[in-house]
């Protein structure tokens, strides 16, 4: 990989980690002022139909895994292809780390559950770069046009 993408890999890690911080160590939970609102939607979503599974809880869960995708593909792209699997190991080490810390924050919630759906979030991520990079391997790169 040239330079110049290792760079916009590189920086784009630190933003995504600096947004997770912010999020993982904000004091109040970060839906606390639109959780009456979320709960609203859900609520009409399941008169609409939506499954009675389709709850707070599943989104909440949804946007552990959802918020973790991004770091596992970034640090999937930034290791050496045999080493792709480092990616959701140190994605879910820094989320059981960002669970121990939210125990220091009084109106923060630590569960293993949030360590499952980012551990979920960032092995999806590293899958997803590990099955591009193997059929760019086995097809060879694009010719330029």
């Amino acid at each position: 990989m040239s330079r110049t993408p290792r760079i916009v890999i590189g920086a784009l890690l630190v933003i995504c980690l600096a947004i997770m911080m912010a999020i993982a160590f904000w004091p109040t939970p970060v839906d606390a002022a639109g959780r009456s609102t979320l709960l609203a939607i859900i609520d009409r979503l399941q008169e609409a139909g939506a499954p009675s599974w389709f709850g707070y809880a599943f989104v909440e869960s949804a946007a552990n895994v959802l918020l973790f995708i991004p770091l596992g593909a970034l640090l999937a792209l930034e290791l050496p292809l045999r080493r792709w699997w480092l990616a959701p190991v140190v994605t879910t080490l820094l989320s059981a780390a960002i669970e121990l810390g939210q125990t220091l924050l009084p109106e923060r919630v630590a569960t293993i559950a949030d360590v499952y759906a980012n551990a979920a979030g960032g092995l999806f991520g590293a899958l997803v770069v590990l099955m591009v990079r193997l059929l760019v391997r086995r097809h060879g790169r694009p010719s330029p046009t």
